[in-house]
């Protein structure tokens, strides 16, 4: 998808790839025609050529390649979640601060015609306060796996479903509401399905809910799972048995909900609601993600999302974690 989007942005050029499995190498030079392929990451961050890299790696890896790319003075747009906790985000934050790089989380979730539609509205004031957000990202049957089962094994992953899927449904809201900043959290995890995957290890999360309070009062609910035993209100899906990708975020003015993206309006006391306008033709979240983050390393625009973004995200995971392990709520310091 990083490469589609690549193929359709003029300002940039995919200039070479990496893979240590040859048969995978192959193929995406068929398929994207890069100008030069190599076998080590390593070996590409030494081409003087290189300006800038998209990881797309398991999650154990994204620190250290993030890091080396930096050290080598290259521009980094890094897979979520950015790293495995946020100790590894501040040292990729202050490595890029450092060496005046940008560092570039991947969420092209927030550039969808839905999410820039309840952007829109939020950035109007039509909310008003925004005081409570509801992030849902649930299935019944979606445990993944992952090539070398690596998804499952918390050494390589971090974690289970919260890092992996409830991500995306903590960072929507919290997009929205304006990105303020955690206090405190209260989270437990839970690992009930590893029956229904045969993968050697199984020593991560299937399911997480946290409470998260920020300093402008504002909280977040978050659920999440791989497998759990839902509701018949859940959507059929396939491969996932049944999934929920929902979010709801709350003001003194008026709600939105992203699926389907609707403002839910108080017009003089009455609550009016109003399907919000997606143009489906417009590039994708992959395609202005990529634009962003080139405008970003020319000077011409800020990154949506940035590396201080990221700590903040990965403090959030870390604390439902440990609030889950000591059993209470957990401050972010």
């Amino acid at each position: 998808m990083h490469a589609e989007a690549l193929r359709k942005n003029a300002a940039g050029n995919l200039y070479g790839c990496a893979d240590l499995d040859d048969e995978r190498c192959l193929a995406f030079e068929k398929n994207y025609a890069p100008e030069k392929t190599f076998g080590d990451y390593h070996e590409l961050l030494q081409d003087r050529d290189v300006d800038a890299v998209i990881i797309c790696l398991p999650n154990f890896l994204h620190f250290p390649a993030s890091l080396a790319a930096l050290e080598a003075g290259k521009h980094v747009l890094c897979e979520k979640p950015p790293t495995m906790n946020a100790a590894e985000m501040k040292v990729l934050r202050d490595e890029a601060k450092k060496r005046n790089l940008v560092y570039f989380f991947s969420r092209q979730s927030r550039f969808t015609p839905t999410m820039r539609a309840a952007k829109a509205v939020v950035d109007e004031g039509r909310l008003g306060k925004i005081y409570y957000a509801k992030a849902t990202f649930v299935r019944s049957r979606g445990i993944p796996v992952g090539i070398g089962d690596w998804f499952t094994e918390k050494k390589r992953s971090g974690g289970g479903a919260l890092i992996d899927i409830g991500i995306h449904a903590l960072d929507s809201v919290w997009y929205l509401m304006g990105t303020p900043r955690p206090v405190s959290v209260s989270g437990q995890v839970f690992r009930n399905f590893a029956h229904l995957v045969k993968a050697p290890i199984f020593d991560v999360e299937d399911a997480a809910y946290a409470f998260i309070r920020f300093e402008n009062d504002a909280i977040i609910q978050l659920e999440t799972s791989w497998a759990g035993n839902l509701s018949d209100d859940v959507p059929p899906r396939k491969y996932f048995g049944q999934e929920l990708i929902n979010s709801m975020v709350y003001g003194t003015k008026a709600s939105v909900r992203l699926n389907p993206v609707t403002l839910f309006e108080d017009r003089h006391g009455e609550l009016v609601t109003v399907p919000l306008h997606v143009k489906e033709d417009e590039p994708s979240g992959f395609e202005l993600q990529l634009r962003n983050f080139i405008d970003s390393i020319n000077g011409e625009a800020a990154p949506v999302n940035n590396a201080d973004q990221a700590v903040a995200l990965m403090e959030m995971l870390d604390a439902i974690y440990a609030s889950s392990a000591i059993g209470r709520e957990v401050p972010i310091t």
